[in-house]
């Protein structure tokens, strides 16, 4: 296959960028999944009884000389109930299509051009979806500079109602009941 000489140039450019700046390349939204390699097993997140994704990035060692695992790395996330961004608003989106999906749309304002979601988390508990937005720490290299004003964001984040029976869901936000929407029919094909 020949690939034009603009269009190897573009791509050699971007590769170069994800090999001097390669947090990039690690912003994308981590795995849903535990991934096992090299005898290290990461778990995105755990949930507790108390909160949605309360443990991250929980890795594992596994040691053949004590045939024992040693946790060698586990972040602790607390959320604070409520909003955890300025003027935030949530709205639920109930789509007309067959199955029925649901959104809530989530939109805010951080208060720096540096914050964003590092996991959003959600369980559904009892006919209640609680949803966790995990604030993240700065990813970014500690010499570049952020704003220092409020940044506006939305985000979309799709609930897993598929396979649910009809009935009434209420949505829960970082701990505060926001709403409810009802699905008029068993939610299959």
């Amino acid at each position: 296959m020949h690939i034009p000489g603009m269009l190897r140039n573009i791509i050699a450019t971007v590769f170069a960028l994800l090999a001097v700046f390669p947090v990039w390349a690690q912003i994308a939204s981590p795995s849903d999944y535990p991934v096992y390699k090299d005898g290290k097993l990461t778990i995105p997140r755990v949930d507790t009884a108390e909160q949605t994704g309360n443990y991250q990035k929980v890795e594992f060692q596994y040691d053949s000389a004590t045939d024992r695992w040693k946790l060698i790395n586990v972040v602790e996330t607390k959320v604070a109930s409520g909003p955890v961004t300025y003027e935030e608003k949530i709205e639920a989106i109930v789509t007309n299509s067959s199955p029925v999906q649901v959104f809530l749309k989530i939109t805010g304002q951080f208060s720096n051009g540096c914050e964003f979601f590092q996991q959003i988390n959600q369980t559904l508990k009892n006919n209640k979806f609680e949803v966790t937005l995990h604030m993240g720490p700065n990813p970014f290299p500690p010499d570049m500079l952020c704003t220092m004003s409020l940044s506006p964001y939305e985000k979309i984040i799709p609930l897993e109602v598929y396979g649910l029976p009809a009935g009434t869901y209420e949505y829960s936000v970082n701990g505060e009941t926001i709403g409810s929407f009802t699905l008029a029919q068993d939610n299959t094909l």
